[in-house]
């Protein structure tokens, strides 16, 4: 029926006059699809938004804040070498490795000290913490200021007591960088405590915990901790481990106003660099055994 209306539609009186229209036919649909194809395409290109390019502004905040975490990384040095076991009497076993360590349960206290150089002013020291048996304080991180020092208390007075001992002859549990915390057995802390002539800062897993301004203040430590000044980390009637100790000298620039945030951000995001790392070799660890 077809056949016959395209033949008397356009007076086709052969067969091949009939399939020379046929394919003629076929042709012009294909051409028209195609060509309504390509239209789409082509508004649905010209809708799309265009990829963000980096401002030049944005650009360079990038290239800054990869400096400034290049250098807190670079000017890292581990503190290894002139560790030793401190003699509080009634000691628990210490074992030293590198810039590490294990201390195990005192009556009451056990701990290391370091006997190299050390830093006074405008520097940070940081470490990783755990306790791995008891409830008392596993980080006792005594550390000087100028000619002074204080000691930072983590888990003291019965596991739930942060803060610094002494200032102004107050210890860490009454005094101004008192803190109510718990910390659990079996998890690494990172510990981070900047001094510069301004205040003593204290950052536990990247967050500032501490910030003690030193004008007009007297700082010292316990009596009891004496055998680890000027430096040194004690544990109370606890085992713990202490691992990655390392120091940094500020600089200048660490030191200017504007630059302190940067600097802080820079130091917690290689922190939080570091734990992943840290988090990611144990997994390896336990997988290979």
């Amino acid at each position: 029926m077809l056949n016959q209306l395209l033949c008397k539609r356009f007076a086709i009186t052969t067969p091949a006059n009939f399939h020379v229209l046929t394919l003629a036919i076929v042709a012009s649909t294909v051409f028209v699809l195609a060509s309504s194809k390509l239209a789409q395409a082509q508004s649905a290109e010209s809708n799309q938004t265009p990829a963000a390019v980096p401002s030049e502004s944005a650009r360079k905040v990038d290239e800054e804040t990869g400096s400034e975490k290049a250098n807190a990384a670079k000017n890292w040095k581990p503190l290894e070498g002139s560790w030793v076991a401190c003699q509080f009497g009634g000691d628990g076993e210490v074992e030293i490795k590198g810039n590490s360590a294990k201390i195990a349960y005192g009556d009451p206290l056990s701990g290391i000290r370091w006997e190299g150089d050390v830093l006074r002013e405008n520097y940070e020291i940081a470490l990783e913490a755990r306790r791995t048996e008891g409830y008392d304080f596993f980080c006792g991180l005594t550390f000087p200021v100028g000619e002074s020092k204080v000691s930072l208390i983590m888990g003291g007075w019965g596991g739930g007591i942060l803060g610094i001992s002494n200032v102004d002859d107050n210890d860490a549990s009454q005094n101004a960088t008192t803190q109510f915390r718990n910390f659990d057995n079996d998890k690494w802390y990172k510990v981070r405590a900047r001094v510069t002539d301004k205040a003593i800062e204290c950052w536990i897993d990247g967050k500032k915990l501490i910030d003690q301004p030193r004008e007009g203040h007297v700082f010292d430590i316990r009596a009891e901790m004496e055998q680890c000044e000027p430096l040194g980390v004690a544990a109370f009637q606890c085992d713990s481990e202490i691992r990655n100790m390392r120091v940094r000298q500020l600089t200048a620039d660490d030191l200017k106003p504007q630059n302190q945030a940067k600097s802080d951000k820079a130091a917690s995001e290689t922190d939080a660099a570091t734990k992943t790392e840290t988090k990611h070799n144990e997994t390896k660890q336990k997988e290979s055994k």
